[in-house]
């Protein structure tokens, strides 16, 4: 009778451990299902299958792969650029879901110029590279440096130096671009100052 009643009680105990086995084995399976959300900037590694995304706090680096089915109609993937990645864990590691870019950033990358008063047939302006970084074209007294993102979509900061009489002083310039009929403008807030993309 003992002997039955602890055969009864070991049965059902091994019954709800495997069960319970079971659903951690389960909820394995759905965590690899599952997508999360990184915020940070696209890293120098990046390639055509791997995206590098520089987080600065905390520090961290992490590695995303690419393939046929990301959906990458936004990404803007240009270094520097500040990017959310929507990805999935598996067993290889990270892959990208969607991966969508800033796309100020990306319409700001280029060479912005306006004739010279001057010398009309020359032009002036600035050139505007990835990671911020910022020169001047056919300018010697305004030097342009560097470059950032504003809060507002369509709007960046010029900052470099102005020379000029033995004098300097820095300068930030909040410029906005306007795009129409496939024409893309830079205009300096409180000047007359607009640059064309070339």
């Amino acid at each position: 009778m003992n002997y039955s009643l602890i055969i009864t009680v070991l049965t059902v105990c091994s019954a709800f451990m495997c069960s319970c086995g079971n659903k951690t084995s389960s909820s394995k399976q759905d965590d690899c299902t599952k997508t999360d959300t990184l915020c940070g900037v696209v890293g120098p590694g990046t390639a055509m299958h791997s995206l590098q995304v520089c987080q600065t706090n905390p520090m961290d680096t992490t590695w995303y792969a690419i393939d046929d089915a990301t959906d990458v109609a936004n990404a803007n993937l240009l270094i520097g650029n500040p990017v959310e990645v929507v990805y999935k864990k598996t067993a290889e590691g990270n892959t990208a879901i969607k991966i969508t870019g800033n796309a100020t950033y990306a319409a700001a990358i280029g060479q912005w110029t306006m004739p010279d008063p001057i010398a009309p047939d020359k032009g002036m302006g600035v050139n505007i590279e990835v990671d911020g970084v910022a020169s001047s074209i056919g300018m010697a007294t305004l030097v342009y440096k560097s470059w950032e993102l504003t809060q507002e979509s369509d709007k960046i900061i010029l900052k470099g130096e102005s020379i000029g009489n033995g004098q300097s002083f820095a300068f930030a310039d909040t410029a906005t671009i306007h795009r129409e009929d496939g024409k893309s403008t830079l205009t300096l807030q409180g000047t007359k100052v607009v640059y064309t993309k070339q």
